[in-house]
C-alpha cells in the first residue's frame, strides 16, 4: 500500500511535535512604530487574508493591498479540459504565443479590536480561456479569550495545507506543483478554529463546503485537522488529514487524505520545501471497479536568493493515479510529472519585508514589490491505456509538454 511510502515522512512530523517544549515568554507585540514603509511584516499587518496578533490604533486602520500580474507565455501542447485547481498558466490551448494581463487582486483588513478583524478580496483573472471574476476570499475572525486565545475564522479564506500558496507574491514561480493542484484544496469556504498551545505549536480543526474541483458533493460537508509546530527559526513541519465526499451525487464513499509538508532554511539564502500527500477515494478506482481509487502525491523544491535583487528555483512534482480517480479527464491511470525552473530577478526587493511559508511563520522568504519571473516547466505523463493528456496544434495526442512563462507580478 502506498501509505507505507508515506509512513516515514508522518513519522518524523509527529516526532517533532511530540518533542515541543514550553517556550519561556511571549512574543514581543508588534505596533507601526516598530516598522518602516520598506519593511511591513504581512504576517503581522495582515496582506490580503490579515493574518495577525497585536497592533495599536493606527494599525486598526482599514488596509488597502493586492497585487496584479502580465506575462509573456509560450508551450508547444496544451490542455483542452479543464482539470484540478484553478491555475491561470495550466489550461492554455497548444501553440500558445500570448501577452497577457492574467490576475488582479484587490483587497482590505480591518481590525476592530484584539478580538475582532475582517479580510475580503476580490480576484479578476483569465481562467480556461476567458475572464474570471471570483469573491477570492472573505473571513472574519472572533478570537475568543480563552487560555492563549480561540481563533475562530467563518467565511472563505486560504487552504493551510499545502506547502504553496496561491497568490502569485507568495510563490517562488510562476506555475503550481501538482501536488498543489491535485492533491489538496486551494480554497475551504467553512469554518476554521485554531488554538496556539505554544508560540510554536498550534493546532487547528476546519469544517468546510468542499475542494470545490470538477464534479464535488459541496452538500456534503468536509472536514480537516492539522498540527504544526516549529522547532527552530529555519524548520517548520505541518501535518494534516482531510476527510469528505467529493463526488455527486454519492454522500457514501469519501475521501480521505494525509499531507505532511516539511520547510526548511539551514544555510543563509536556502529555502527547502518538501510536501508529500496520500489520498485514498472509497469505491472510486475506474481501473478496479468497485474498489478504492488510491493516489500519491509530491514535491521537493529548492530556493537559492544569490542577492537581494536575485534568486533562483528548482522543484520537482509528481502525481500517481494508478487507480483513475473519477475527478481526473479523461479518466484512466496514469503518473503525471513535472520539473521547473525559474529564476526570478527582484527589481523592488523588500517593500512588503517577509512572509512565512508555514502555519507558523518561521521559515520565511523576502517578499518583493516587484518580481521578473522566468519559468521553464517541462510536463510529462505515463499513461496506461490511452495516450493523450496534451494536445498539438493538429489535434494530435501528446504525453509531454514544454512551457516558458515570462511574468512580472507587480505587489501593492
Amino acid at each position: 500500500m502506498r501509505l507505507r511510502i508515506l509512513s516515514p515522512i508522518m513519522a518524523i512530523v509527529l516526532i517533532v511535535c511530540a518533542s515541543a517544549t514550553a517556550v519561556q515568554g511571549k512574543e514581543k507585540e508588534i505596533t507601526l512604530n516598530d516598522l518602516t514603509d520598506k519593511s511591513i511584516n504581512l504576517e503581522n499587518l495582515g496582506r490580503l487574508e490579515g493574518l495577525g496578533n497585536g497592533y495599536d490604533e493606527k494599525a486598526r486602520q482599514t488596509l488597502i493591498t493586492g497585487y496584479f500580474v502580465t506575462s509573456y507565455k509560450y508551450n508547444d501542447n496544451g490542455v483542452a479540459h479543464g482539470h484540478g485547481n484553478e491555475d491561470h498558466f495550466g489550461q492554455d490551448p497548444a501553440n500558445t504565443k500570448n501577452f497577457g494581463f492574467n490576475t488582479f487582486t484587490l483587497g482590505f483588513n480591518k481590525r476592530f479590536s484584539d478580538h475582532v478583524w475582517g479580510a475580503a478580496s476580490v480576484e479578476i483573472g483569465r481562467h480556461d480561456g476567458g475572464t474570471e471574476t471570483e469573491l477570492h476570499t472573505g473571513e472574519v475572525h472572533l478570537i475568543a479569550p480563552i487560555g492563549n486565545g480561540i481563533d475562530f475564522t467563518l467565511g472563505k479564506f486560504l487552504s493551510p495545507v499545502s506547502f504553496e500558496q496561491e497568490d502569485a507574491p507568495l510563490m517562488l514561480q510562476a506555475t503550481h506543483s501538482l501536488v498543489y493542484q491535485f492533491a489538496s484544496p486551494a480554497e475551504m469556504t467553512g469554518l476554521m478554529v485554531t488554538y496556539p498551545f505554544l508560540e510554536n505549536l498550534e493546532v487547528r480543526g476546519v469544517v468546510f463546503n468542499g475542494w470545490n474541483q470538477q464534479e464535488d458533493n459541496n452538500s456534503s460537508k468536509s472536514l480537516a485537522f492539522q498540527v504544526a509546530y516549529a522547532p527552530t527559526r529555519w524548520l517548520d513541519a505541518k501535518l494534516s488529514y482531510l476527510w469528505g465526499a467529493e463526488q455527486a451525487n454519492n454522500t457514501s464513499d469519501p475521501r480521505q487524505v494525509v499531507d505532511g509538508v516539511i520547510t526548511v532554511r539551514p544555510w543563509k539564502g536556502w529555502l527547502f520545501g518538501v510536501e508529500m500527500a496520500y489520498g485514498v477515494d472509497q469505491n472510486q478506482s475506474v481501473t478496479v471497479p468497485r474498489t478504492d481509487a488510491e493516489w500519491l502525491s509530491g514535491q521537493a523544491t529548492a530556493h537559492y536568493d544569490w542577492s537581494r535583487f536575485f534568486g533562483t528555483t528548482a522543484r520537482y512534482s509528481f502525481y500517481d493515479d494508478n487507480n483513475a480517480r473519477p475527478d481526473i479527464h479523461p479518466t484512466q491511470a496514469r503518473t503525471m510529472h513535472e520539473v521547473t525552473f525559474a529564476p526570478a530577478f527582484h527589481l523592488f526587493p523588500d517593500f512588503f519585508g517577509f512572509r512565512g511559508y508555514g502555519v507558523i511563520p518561521r521559515t520565511d522568504h523576502r517578499i518583493s514589490g516587484v518580481d521578473l519571473r522566468l519559468e521553464y516547466r517541462r510536463d510529462w505523463i505515463d499513461e496506461g491505456i490511452a495516450r493523450g493528456f496534451f494536445t498539438d496544434a493538429a489535434g494530435n495526442k501528446k504525453s509531454d509538454r514544454n512551457t516558458v512563462i515570462a511574468e512580472v507580478v507587480f505587489s501593492f
